[in-house]
C-alpha cells in the first residue's frame, strides 16, 4: 500500500541514545503505521526489527564547508522525502500509549482533499486556538499572532509550507520564534486539534513525553516508562533535568548575542515578505 504521508523523526547523531528506546515504544505503541519512517541523521545508520527506517543523514557536514545548522539539516531531509504531507516528530518523542492510527490517517486524508490546509497540529500542547473551524470538525485555527504559531511538537505539516518557513541562519528554538513572526504575517491556513477532547494525560492523539531530553538532559518522566518496558539506559551519561547547572553570565550574554543577530536577518528577511505580499495584492 502507498502510504500517504511520511513519518520525519527529525534528530541528529549526538540523540542516537534515543533511538533505541524511541523505537521499542514505537513498535509497541504504533503497530498499524506501515509506512517509511525518515531518521535524519548525520554520519550513522539505523534499523529496527519490522520497520522500515530510511537514515537520511541530512545534517553530514561532508556536504559542505561550515557547520551544518539544524534548518539546513530539516531542509535537506525534508528535500529527501517523496511525500507532499509530512508528520514531524523528534528522537526524543517517546510514546506511552497507543497512538490512534484511523485520526491520524483520517487528518491525512483532509489534508488531501482540501490543499488549503497548510499544518495540523496534532496535540494540545503546542500552539494556541483561535476560532472553532466552521469547515473541519474538531478543528481550531491557530492564532496569528503568538509565541509559538509555529511549534516542533507532534504535527501534520504540508512539505513545501514546512520548507518555505525553513532559514538556514536559524536553530530549533529561533526556529520556532521567528517561524511563528513570519507565519503571522504570511497567515497560512494552520489548524490545531480542540483542547476539548485532546487533553494531555486524559486523551492524545499521538500520546508521548513532552520531551524526553530538555537542556540535553533527561525529562524524569522516562524512568518510569523505561523501567515499564524493560528499556535500560545509563541515566549518568545525560543526568537528570532537576540537576542542570545554571547558565553562567558569559554563556547567556553570547546567546543573546547570536539572537540579536538572528533577529536582524529576521527583520530584513519580513520587509522582504511584506514587499512580496503587497506586490501580490496589488497585481489582483
Amino acid at each position: 500500500m502507498h502510504h500517504s504521508y511520511a513519518l520525519l523523526v527529525n534528530t541528529t547523531d549526538s540523540f542516537s541514545d534515543c533511538w533505541e528506546p524511541f523505537f521499542k515504544l514505537f513498535s509497541i505503541y504504533w503497530t498499524e503505521y506501515e509506512g517509511k519512517i525518515y531518521l535524519n541523521t548525520e554520519y550513522k545508520n539505523y534499523s529496527y526489527k519490522n520497520l522500515n527506517i530510511i537514515p537520511v543523514k541530512g545534517c553530514s557536514v561532508k556536504l559542505c564547508e561550515h557547520k551544518i545548522t539544524w534548518s539546513e539539516c530539516l531542509k535537506r531531509a525534508l528535500e529527501s522525502i517523496d511525500n507532499d504531507i509530512v508528520l514531524y516528530m523528534q528522537e526524543d518523542y517517546f510514546l506511552k500509549d497507543t497512538v490512534k492510527n484511523e485520526i491520524v490517517e483520517k487528518y491525512v486524508r483532509l489534508m488531501k482533499e482540501h490543499e488549503d490546509i497548510h499544518c495540523i497540529h496534532l496535540t494540545d500542547q503546542a500552539v494556541i486556538a483561535d476560532k472553532k473551524s466552521k469547515d473541519y470538525n474538531g478543528l481550531y485555527t491557530v492564532a496569528l499572532k503568538q509565541r509559538y504559531r509555529i511549534s516542533c511538537q507532534a504535527a501534520l505539516w504540508r512539505k513545501d509550507v514546512l520548507l518555505s518557513y525553513l532559514r538556514p541562519y536559524e536553530n530549533a528554538w529561533q526556529f520556532e520564534e521567528f517561524g511563528s513572526r513570519r507565519g503571522a504575517a504570511l497567515k497560512h491556513n494552520f489548524y490545531v486539534v480542540d483542547k476539548n477532547w485532546v487533553k494531555l494525560n486524559k486523551f492524545e492523539i499521538i500520546p508521548y513525553i513532552f520531551t524526553g531530553i530538555v537542556q540535553g538532559r533527561w525529562n524524569e518522566e522516562v524512568v518510569s516508562l523505561f523501567a515499564e518496558h524493560g528499556i535500560e539506559i545509563d541515566f549518568t551519561k545525560r543526568g537528570f533535568l532537576k540537576d542542570a547547572v545554571h547558565r553562567s553570565f558569559k554563556q547567556k550574554l553570547q546567546n543573546k548575542m547570536v539572537r540579536i543577530h538572528v533577529l536582524y536577518k529576521y527583520y530584513l528577511d519580513i520587509i522582504k515578505i511584506e514587499f512580496q505580499l503587497q506586490t501580490q495584492r496589488l497585481k489582483r
